[in-house]
């Protein structure tokens, strides 16, 4: 198999280096689920954010287009499902000898992260609503204020705790507000949200929600729920 991949253009390229960056930020050790299918690829990850908890799993998803050139087979399509590590990703993406910008598709980790195993179904899900952009800005301004200003003086398991009452609260559709906690803290919400008219749409597929926003998608596993 051929590992060698192209971008469609220099916009994704950029888009995947973006999110990778803000992940290793806070994780340097981060993996990602790279899943590639026809001509666009999708990177999953689980930041480590306050509130993630076996209580409810939060991913992330930076989807991106593949172009001309990423084809390893006679029916021209691009198939690959590979847990790597991010950093190595990150540091594959480049101008290829053509011009294009691409990646070398890292080898798989030997022990890849248990969330790896529990990706939702691509297909299937129901429109739940929107919420506004501005609206999941306003809640994270107010879920960081909060802990700031209770968090003093509290030991480790406590502001764990804190952070489980804080970003548990619920946004609208069934959604809560750690879901707009982890789509700020990779970029999703695009520059100046607290600004913007763009809205997301949030979707469900049994133990899932989903929250479309402009720049990328978060993925919400509910344990126990039906």
């Amino acid at each position: 198999m051929n590992d060698e991949y192209a971008f469609a253009d220099a916009h994704d390229a950029a888009a995947l280096g973006v999110y990778l960056e803000r992940l290793l930020a806070m994780d340097k050790s981060a993996a990602v689920r790279f899943v590639g299918i026809g001509h666009a690829a999708a990177a999953y990850s689980a930041p480590p954010l306050h509130g993630s908890t076996a209580r409810a799993t939060i991913l992330t998803v930076r989807t991106v287009a593949l172009g001309a050139g990423t084809q390893h087979s006679e029916f021209e399509h691009s198939e690959f499902d590979r847990t790597v590590s991010a950093g190595q990703l990150l540091e594959s993406l480049r101008t290829r000898a053509d011009g294009a910008q691409g990646f070398t598709l890292p080898r798989p980790l030997t022990a890849g992260p248990s969330w790896a195993g529990l990706l939702p179904p691509r297909t299937g899900w129901w429109l739940l609503g929107e919420v506004t952009v501005r609206r999941l800005a306003e809640v994270v301004a107010q879920g960081n204020a909060d802990f700031r200003f209770s968090a003093l003086g509290r030991d480790r398991a406590a502001l764990d705790d804190l952070a489980e009452a804080i970003w548990s609260r619920e946004l609208a559709h069934g959604l809560r507000w750690r879901a707009a906690h982890a789509a700020a803290a990779m970029g999703f919400l695009g520059p100046q949200p607290e600004n913007s008219v763009e809205s997301a749409r949030v979707a469900a597929h049994t133990r899932w929600l989903r929250l479309d926003t402009p720049y990328g998608t978060v993925l919400e596993r509910i344990a126990g729920a039906l």
